[in-house]
């Protein structure tokens, strides 16, 4: 819930670790546009028959606006409706989707080395490469625009963003 580039430290190896794992909010600046706590999800699923008796699903999140009284289930901190755990129970897929773009962003902010005073100023998710950013492999930008669709279908699936930066090579 708490992914931003502060709570990220390089070890020993230079591997990137996460740390700090408080569940007391999130910064609107890495949050997903669909974990604010205005909208619930249900995961959708359509079954496809292939040629030779095999079914395929398929798993599409449905996102409703909620219209209801004020919620709130975060004493402290923002948003004050916490999808997190709520999702991480009934639908996990859109848990991931939202850390998917929390993780994104804050690619994209090391990536571009947005510095701690310019991040509570960054606004909606805008993604761009300037000419400075001409040494970041075409792959790495690839993907961290996948993260950031704002269509959480459409985003890189967890697995798929680790496999990817497990195989990253970084020639500098």
């Amino acid at each position: 819930m708490d992914i931003k580039p502060a709570n990220f430290v390089l070890d020993a190896n230079k591997a990137l670790i996460l740390i700090d794992w408080e569940q007391s909010g999130a910064p609107l600046y890495t949050l997903a546009p669909d974990a604010d706590g205005s909208w619930d999800v249900e995961e959708a699923r359509t079954g496809l028959s292939l040629d030779e008796g095999a079914d395929l699903v398929a798993a599409k999140l449905i996102y409703t606006k909620y219209r209801g009284p004020d919620r709130e289930n975060l004493a402290c901190g923002r948003p004050k409706w916490n999808v997190f755990p709520i999702w991480r129970d009934h639908c996990p897929r859109a848990l991931e989707a939202a850390g998917v773009f929390s993780l994104g962003r804050s690619m994209l902010m090391l990536l571009q080395q947005v510095t701690q005073s310019e991040v509570e100023d960054l606004g909606e998710v805008v993604v761009y490469w300037d000419g400075e950013a001409s040494d970041i492999l075409e792959d790495w930008k690839a993907v961290v625009s996948s993260c950031l669709d704002t269509d959480p279908n459409r985003r890189i699936r967890l697995s798929e963003l680790v496999r990817v930066w497990g195989n990253a090579k970084c020639n500098k």
